[in-house]
């Protein structure tokens, strides 16, 4: 199994940067997990659209889903001109918020599956279990597992008592660093570099990916915060490969 950053910006990228999106891959199986806001043309650096054999949203928000619009377009365009000869691509996304679940669900493009707490799924070879997190809207956190090996992706969201037992023993964990401890507020949105760093300790993972980042912060001053905690964390490189 395989991990390809596309995007690890948020709420908005960098010069020449992505918002988030994920490509996991193992054997012939794709899954694009989140696709912000330039995730869609990173993505055909790596394989082509009809390759991928699903696309899995953690959260319905922007900075997650944006691209979704236009691999619309791209979907349901090469369906008229004859380009594209493929069945609807299976679709893993929360029903809320309802706008904007319709607005990329509905399309002929896509096959979709609700995501619910506790859901486990196959895609291909890999295996797949969601948990809730703690978002201002519903928000999943995903582990992707195979052959004893496991990857877990929090999505977004703020400290809550759940994702340390269900990132446990994880071999990366690729978390939500959208804050600093100088900035955080009452409540936060999204996990601060330290409480990642002191997360991905209690857990017990082999490796920490800091990724969502501001692209304001300084990159150090993010790893200096996690690493009080957490020996070594690793800052999210955009087209990087990690191998599991």
């Amino acid at each position: 199994m395989k991990l390809t950053i596309l995007g690890k910006y948020g709420p908005y990228p960098a010069a020449g940067g992505a918002c988030s999106g994920y490509l996991i891959e193992q054997g012939s199986t794709r899954v694009l997990i989140d696709c912000g806001n330039g995730v869609l043309s990173r993505l055909q650096q790596v394989c082509k659209i009809k390759d991928l054999s699903a696309i899995v949203l953690s959260h319905l928000h922007s900075d997650h889903m944006a691209d979704m619009l236009v691999l619309r377009y791209a979907l349901e365009i090469g369906r008229v001109r004859g380009i594209l000869d493929m069945d609807p691509i299976p679709l893993y996304l929360p029903e809320s918020p309802i706008e904007t679940y319709e607005l990329i669900a509905s399309s002929p493009a896509f096959s979709p599956e609700i995501i619910k707490d506790g859901l486990r799924t196959e895609i291909g070879g890999l295996s797949f279990t969601f948990c809730e997190m703690t978002h201002p809207v519903v928000s999943y956190a995903m582990a992707v597992e195979d052959e004893g090996k496991r990857l877990v992706y929090t999505g977004d969201t703020n400290m809550n008592n759940r994702i340390a037992d269900f990132a446990k023993d994880a071999d990366y964990f690729v978390a939500d660093a959208g804050l600093l401890e100088k900035d955080k507020a009452d409540p936060a949105t999204h996990l601060t570099a330290e409480e990642v760093g002191k997360i991905a300790a209690h857990a017990g993972v082999k490796n920490l990916i800091l990724s969502h980042i501001w692209p304001e912060y300084s990159e150090q001053e993010i790893i200096n915060e996690a690493s009080r905690f957490y020996s070594k964390p690793i800052m999210a490189e955009e087209m990087k490969v990690y191998e599991l």
